[in-house]
């Protein structure tokens, strides 16, 4: 026989139910799952397997709109200002106006196709592959959110575009950034020009350039203290400035780092920094200088000394190559660098030149014919 608040008892047409109270469908109001058996033992077993393994509800009728503004409300306060960001444009600019009124239970594999082709547009506002796959993993992203966060089982879609092989990234020759090196010196009473110098002979980021002080330089340890980075964001208090420049904490806890400066550059900033305070490169408009001023000075500089342009960045990418031709171990460069891993500084900033590959295949072969050497 059956107990009160089992909620199990015995129908007219002769069969067993029993009512288990549940929680509403991803968000919604809550009701009673009704389970049916021959027998009240059979019920019972029934309602304690189904307490046990519960099955995943249903996907509820929430809208993508709905649902990407609640991933962004929720995770505001834990990530950096540009990554709310970028992450706020994207939603704001492509995933809400195409998806936003749909039903996160309609988006499947054929849908999100039709809307990674939409992103491509026409010839002068195509968006890249590279970011089309960017918005559409970040689409799938908040439909995972939706699926955990309301307990709704999705079927979550597959990437409908594959992201492009990135490009072999070629940095300036020698010759390049002899010519370049000669005019900094030159001119390195001025501080731009001694922030391009820190650049080639650090590989220190275009944020932590701009952020630099004079504090964060011990001539007597030599040694450079990587504490801040500047970049650039969406401003949500003046919308009509679109963006503002923000000083942040550096990239990851291992771009907060020391390096050690080399004795060039070492003459180079005790010439310059003796007495100095605040921001290394000084701003236009307040104490740091914007990256954005930086690069347009860096340009400028490139153009007087008759070198084609090339990005900032690319200073990096030449330090990081030049450090391994010198015999650098892949461990400390990646330490300077101030890299996660490893294998991020090998794959993005280590190119060996033909000539190298020429020199290990000639150790190659003396090894195999020691008589030939």
């Amino acid at each position: 026989m059956s107990k009160r608040g089992e909620n199990i008892y015995k129908r007219k047409d002769g069969r067993w139910e029993g009512r288990i109270k549940r929680q509403g469908e991803c968000g919604g109001r809550g009701g009673y799952k009704s389970i049916y058996g021959k027998t009240y033992k059979e019920i019972k077993q029934k309602m304690e397997d189904y307490r046990k393994n519960p099955p995943k509800k249903s996907r509820g009728k929430l809208l993508m709109g709905d649902i990407s503004e609640r991933w962004l409300d929720e995770n505001k306060s834990v990530w950096k200002p540009t990554t709310y960001g970028a992450y706020s444009q994207i939603v704001n600019k492509y995933i809400r106006p195409a998806l936003g009124k749909l039903d996160i239970a309609s988006i499947d594999a054929r849908m999100l196709d039709e809307f990674s082709k939409g992103l491509g547009g026409n010839e002068e506002g195509r968006l890249s592959n590279n970011y089309r796959f960017y918005i559409c993993a970040l689409t799938i992203r908040i439909l995972r959110y939706a699926g955990k966060r309301y307990d709704c089982e999705i079927q979550i879609p597959d990437l409908p575009v594959a992201k492009n092989k990135k490009n072999k990234i070629i940095p300036p020759s020698d010759v390049v950034l002899s010519v370049l090196e000669n005019y900094v010196m030159k001119n390195r009473r001025e501080d731009t020009c001694l922030g391009i110098a820190i650049a080639l002979y650090t590989g220190i980021r275009i944020g932590e350039l701009c952020a630099l002080s004079w504090e964060d330089i011990n001539l007597e340890e030599r040694m450079i203290y990587i504490k801040r980075n500047i970049q650039r964001t969406k401003d949500d208090i003046c919308p009509e400035n679109k963006t503002k420049v923000i000083v942040l904490t550096p990239k990851t806890a291992d771009s907060e780092r020391m390096i050690p400066i080399p004795p060039t550059l070492y003459e180079m900033l005790s010439e310059q920094g003796k007495g100095k305070a605040g921001a290394v490169i000084a701003g236009v408009r307040g104490p740091w200088i914007d990256t954005r001023t930086l690069q347009y000075r860096f340009k400028k500089i490139l153009e007087e000394c008759g070198i084609e342009y090339f990005n900032f960045h690319m200073l990096r990418h030449a330090f990081a190559t030049r450090c391994v031709a010198m015999g650098f171990d892949i461990k400390s460069l990646s330490e300077i660098l101030g890299h996660s891993s490893i294998q991020m500084t090998m794959s993005l900033y280590v190119h060996p030149s033909i000539q190298q590959k020429k020199q290990l295949m000639d150790k190659f072969h003396s090894y195999r014919n020691p008589e030939a050497s």
